[in-house]
């Protein structure tokens, strides 16, 4: 039995627009069961167990970026060796990913927001009918962190998928939710970059601008479905 395994995470929220959240994105990674990433998973391990930073997992790569949360007191030396260790992690995998991006300034916020989310994965889904058709079972990952999300998924796969599978998920269990959540983060800063705005703590965590186009955005972005 083929079974794809569809992990999703998001970054923004559904309020009005502000000036920290001018973007909602939604990322998502296709993983074909049939390739399994077991190994990439005990690479990533010991690359962090090595750096001595095994009480990082799961890693969170925005706070992470900016020194927030239970990242606080790390510097910026030991936060990027945690974020290179998930990259090199998500690249080695043999894995697909997607990037919804919705800049809120265009398309609002609350309901609105939420109909134009729903439409573009829905276009995704209907546009790569015959890639998930190729599948068995299609199981949706999600910690339902929000319920518009939530919704959404279900509308999207639902609607055009017959063997389709919800489950809740932690960022705990699955490494591939920690690459969605990835997804997002790099999508954000080049939206970010694309604008002209990167942060202070996003060109010092990357090297500037044209570091991260050159360096990180390249290479993720080989993996685009």
């Amino acid at each position: 039995m083929r079974e794809l395994s569809v992990f999703v995470d998001e970054s923004g929220d559904f309020g009005a627009v502000s000036h920290h959240c001018t973007h909602y994105l939604v990322g998502i990674i296709l993983h074909d069961q049939s390739h399994p990433i077991y190994n990439e998973a005990r690479k990533l391990s010991r690359a962090l167990a090595d750096a001595g930073l095994d009480a990082l997992a799961p890693i969170h790569t925005a706070p992470l970026i900016r020194r927030e949360e239970r990242y606080a007191n790390l510097d910026g030396s030991t936060r990027k060796k945690a974020f290179d260790a998930l990259f090199a992690f998500a690249r080695r995998c043999d894995i697909r990913h997607k990037v919804i991006v919705v800049d809120k300034r265009w398309f609002g916020c609350g309901h609105e927001l939420e109909v134009r989310i729903a439409r573009e994965l829905g276009s995704f889904v209907r546009e790569n009918l015959s890639y998930f058709q190729g599948f068995d079972r299609v199981i949706v990952y999600y910690d339902k962190g929000q319920k518009e999300v939530s919704r959404v998924l279900r509308l999207a796969f639902a609607a055009s998928l017959s063997e389709v599978e919800f489950r809740v998920v932690s960022p705990a269990d699955y490494l591939l939710f920690q690459a969605a959540d990835l997804a997002c983060t790099m999508e954000l800063v080049e939206a970010k970059r694309q604008e002209g705005g990167l942060s202070r703590s996003e060109r010092a965590f990357f090297g500037g601008a044209e570091r991260f186009k050159k360096t990180y955005l390249k290479a993720f972005r080989r993996q685009d479905f």
